[in-house]
Parts: C-alpha cells; sequence; structure tokens
C-alpha cells in the first residue's frame, strides 16, 4: 500500500489521497500499445504513457473503508 497524505485541491479543502502503486507517484508508466501491422496481423509494444490509475496526477483517492 503506498503513502497516504493529504493535498488541497481548492483553499482550506483537504484530501485524503494515497501514492499510486502503479506509477509509484510518478504519473508515468509503461503501458501496452497495438500496432498495426497488415502483412503479419499487428503486435503489442510498450511505451511509456500516462499512468491509467491515477490519470497522471501521482496520487488516487482513499476509500473511505480503508482510511479507518
Amino acid at each position: 500500500m503506498g503513502e497516504t497524505f493529504k493535498i488541497s485541491r481548492r483553499p482550506g479543502i483537504w484530501e485524503t489521497v494515497q501514492e499510486c502503486e502503479l506509477c509509484e507517484g510518478r504519473g508515468e508508466t509503461m503501458v501496452e500499445h497495438a500496432v498495426v501491422d497488415y502483412m503479419n496481423g499487428g503486435y503489442l509494444t510498450d511505451r511509456l504513457d500516462t499512468c491509467p490509475d491515477c490519470d497522471g496526477e501521482g496520487h488516487v483517492p482513499v476509500d473511505e473503508d480503508a482510511e479507518e
């Protein structure tokens, strides 16, 4: 489980979030992309791209159940 911390998206309102485990808080990770190849049917390749779990923010909201 990642590190838990508080952030302020709007002045005076604090949210508890935790570091994204997939990208380790960087906001980018290796993601599979399909490459079309009409002769051989295509293939998958890995590329550094925006993290799909946190949308590039590096943190995800904490569940209320896990917060207790």
